[in-house]
């Protein structure tokens, strides 16, 4: 199987950005920066800078997901995670971007939700599922065939 990587939309990070003018501003008008001289505000701008630099670069770095011979793979709080196909137990879709799916973490009456949101969900939804197919010789069963069994 070929390897394909897919992007998570990275909105979510970018956020927490929008409420550094705020606190720029609160350190601007600060009794601290009351004589900072031009090179100090330059040093300090290129330091936050450096730094919201590293973090979009880091948020990037995380955000790739894949789907190859072994199965879904992503980058979780413990690191790179691998959940293989045959642990998928649904997948729904949620609008243009949302991607919910459960997977069977062998701890008996649990699962494990893995939500996000994807550049291009259509395509890894359609991808994701053949492969469960492929792997478990049968289509993964409808949500509202689970809905009913239930």
């Amino acid at each position: 199987m070929e390897t394909l990587r897919f992007r998570i939309l990275l909105w979510q990070k970018i956020v927490p950005l929008l409420a550094l003018p705020v606190f720029g501003l609160f350190f601007v008008v600060s009794p601290v920066t009351e004589g900072w001289s031009r090179t100090a505000w330059y040093v300090a701008g290129g330091a936050v800078g450096a730094a919201v630099a590293v973090y979009l670069w880091l948020a990037w770095r995380v955000s790739s997901v894949q789907l190859d011979d072994v199965g879904l793979t992503l980058s979780g709080s413990s690191g790179r995670e691998t959940w293989p196909y045959e642990k998928l137990i649904k997948v729904k879709q949620t609008g243009a971007f949302r991607v919910r799916m459960c997977f069977d973490p062998d701890i008996p009456d649990k699962h494990m939700h893995i939500t996000f949101d994807l550049v291009d969900s259509n395509r890894f939804v359609d991808t994701l599922l053949d492969r469960y197919a492929e792997r478990a010789g049968h289509e993964l069963p409808s949500l509202e065939a689970q809905d009913a069994a239930a």
